[in-house]
């Protein structure tokens, strides 16, 4: 009901006055297209020169954002700054669910990920908790994955993964804690596909744990190929620090 009536009063704010960027409130000549051209430029940039194991962009022959990362392989849209960080936001903790499918789109239509994403064959979103769910109105990572089914013309098969304890935010714990967090958190509801690509949709990932504990319930399941598909990581700084998480 709240996110019903957060959707009304924006459509009648937006009837009543020119529409406007979500990120940074400036006017826009046509509605629809949620941020302007300045702040969806960076999103869509292309950014060369990224390790082939979790996309960290300019990591060279020997990546330090992920060694301590299980999947066999992560695309991930962007760095977690600027107007990528803030439409997560947005889409994940105000409401702003109708930002879900572009944001995918726009993960889907990377240039650097063409030959990449040829090979998924089905995509599966993170779950959420149920009362979690219901708390906010949707699964933020269920929008990113219908956009990237529109793209990638693939099936999404929503209900193959389900979370099965309220675990903890994960903000806030090292790589553990994060991987204790989730221990027994998921688990698959009827059969895998056979011979499949299997790309698991979330919107952040950080130390990839809830990717990891996602991927290792597949694969006890009976799946063989798994990768993970998410907007944004707070990749490793040149000091060695991470961007802050919310």
């Amino acid at each position: 009901m709240r996110s019903l009536v957060s959707q009304l009063g924006r459509a009648l704010l937006d009837f009543a006055l020119p529409p406007h960027c979500l990120v940074c409130r400036q006017a826009m000549a046509e509605a629809g297209e949620y941020l302007c051209g300045q702040c969806w430029a960076p999103i869509r940039a292309v950014r060369p020169g990224r390790c082939p194991r979790c996309s960290c962009p300019g990591a060279g022959a020997v990546c330090t954002n992920c060694p301590s990362w299980e999947l066999e392989r992560v695309l991930v849209l962007g760095d977690y700054a600027g107007p990528l960080r803030e439409a997560i936001h947005l889409l994940k903790f105000q409401g702003h669910r109708q930002l879900g499918e572009p944001l995918g789109r726009c993960l889907g239509l990377a240039p650097e990920f063409a030959e990449s994403l040829r090979e998924v064959d089905l995509l599966v979103p993170v779950p959420l908790f149920p009362a979690r769910q219901r708390e906010r109105g949707y699964n933020q990572s269920l929008m990113l994955a219908r956009g990237l089914a529109q793209v990638l013309e693939v099936p999404l098969c929503e209900g193959l993964l389900r979370r099965r304890t309220a675990t903890r935010q994960q903000a806030g714990l090292n790589a553990a804690g994060r991987r204790q967090n989730l221990a027994g958190a998921f688990g698959v509801v009827g059969p895998l596909p056979a011979h499949t690509c299997i790309g698991l949709v979330d919107d952040v990932v950080t130390t990839a744990s809830t990717l990891g504990a996602c991927a290792r319930t597949l694969e006890e399941a009976g799946a063989c190929r798994i990768w993970g598909l998410a907007l944004a990581c707070p990749f490793l700084r040149r000091g060695g620090e991470s961007a802050a998480l919310p």
